[in-house]
């Protein structure tokens, strides 16, 4: 029962039903999977097919340069990332690595397929919420950049 507490704070299942997100997890797997500080959960240029949900703990979204990482953000509980590939089908964006004892759930491809031929709505739901908080992202990364143009 607390890994599926665990699940809901998620942001992804914010528009769902308590029936709706409990068919979730009959779809996932509701074991999350553990990583030790620094350890590498995402790196940049791999393949991807799913979506990281941080249960507890924190991780770091961060672009690898030659001089020093650049940060992109800290996410803890409730949070998520890697949706890009999840979505695109591309490599990885960024590198993703544990900044403390860090527990996720792992949301696949394969589970967003079943969700819109079976369930339709569900995904509908879940993709809504997912719109919303990119578009959160973009807007932080809008005011980044023009903090950096007015300061230059």
């Amino acid at each position: 029962m607390d890994e599926i507490t665990g699940l809901r704070q998620c942001l992804l299942f914010q528009e769902l039903t308590d029936e709706e997100f409990l068919k979730i997890t009959q779809i996932m797997s509701t074991d999350a999977e553990s990583f030790m500080p620094g350890a590498l959960i995402c790196q940049k240029d791999a393949p991807g097919d799913s979506l990281y949900m941080v249960k507890s703990g924190k991780v770091q979204i961060s672009l690898p340069a030659e001089q020093t990482d650049i940060i992109l953000a800290e996410l803890g509980p409730g949070k998520f990332f890697g949706e890009m590939s999840l979505l695109d089908k591309a490599p990885r964006s960024a590198n993703v690595v544990a900044l403390e004892q860090t527990e996720i759930f792992i949301l696949t491809r394969k589970h967003i397929a079943y969700l819109v031929e079976k369930d339709p709505k569900i995904a509908a739901k879940m993709m809504l919420s997912l719109a919303r908080v990119l578009s959160a992202r973009i807007r932080v990364l809008n005011e980044r950049i023009e903090g950096i143009l007015s300061a230059g």
